[in-house]
């Protein structure tokens, strides 16, 4: 993976008013993946999208836009582009803005372990990302940061594995402080269900429009 530095690096994008200019929507390809990270703000959106991009973690954030970051890496022997979305978030949209869900293929909808309410919105914030996309079976991920703090966890494995049953997506519990490799696995687990997502659409499009010609 080209290391793309970290936020103080320069390679971030800060958002702002401008959020929109450069989260214009342009048609990835299948070897280009648009994700944005979702959830209420301290569960460690911005370490999570660091620790994957540089395999550092940095611990505190002082996170007042968007901040959008871009990697090329190989997975199962084939090249992919990365693009990230670090989305500032408030506690009325989780980060899922318009301009936002519009322009990314895939959602990490972030929890901490250590806190129910940062848990307990993100069945709505999946509703919101369908709504707004128009369809359903949007690439999603669920997961769970600071696996490592046990000693205050409010939130279950076995909890957060139910959700991600009755919201029909993959689920994995992580320590972006902790465990790089968990991290890693989680962003290249939502790339492959993007890909893959992509390969049906294009699949059942070219079905209906080689119909329409026959």
């Amino acid at each position: 993976m080209s290391n793309p530095g970290s936020p103080s690096d320069g390679q971030s994008t800060g958002s702002g008013s401008t959020l929109k200019p450069y989260l214009r929507r342009k048609k990835s390809s299948l070897g280009e993946t648009k994700i944005a990270v979702l959830g209420m703000s301290g569960v460690g959106k911005s370490a999570l999208c660091v620790r994957f991009l540089t395999k550092r973690f940095i611990g505190e954030y002082d996170q007042a836009n968007d901040n959008k970051y871009k990697c090329t890496t190989t997975l199962e022997g084939e090249s992919v582009t990365f693009e990230l979305l670090d989305t500032r978030s408030n506690d009325d949209d989780m980060g899922a803005r318009d301009d936002v869900v519009r322009w990314a293929d895939g959602f990490l909808l972030v929890y901490s372990v250590t806190s129910r309410q940062t848990f307990d919105v993100l069945a709505d914030v999946r509703r919101r990302v369908e709504d707004m996309k128009k369809v359903s079976h949007v690439p999603v991920i669920l997961v769970g940061n600071k696996a490592d703090l046990a000693h205050v966890r409010q939130v279950t494995q076995d909890e957060g594995a139910r959700l991600a049953a009755e919201l029909s997506c993959s689920f994995m519990e992580v320590s972006a402080s902790e465990d790089v490799t968990k991290v890693m696995d989680a962003f290249h687990t939502l790339c492959r269900e993007i890909i893959e997502y992509k390969r049906r659409s294009r699949t059942f499009l070219d079905r209906v429009f080689g119909l329409k010609k026959s």
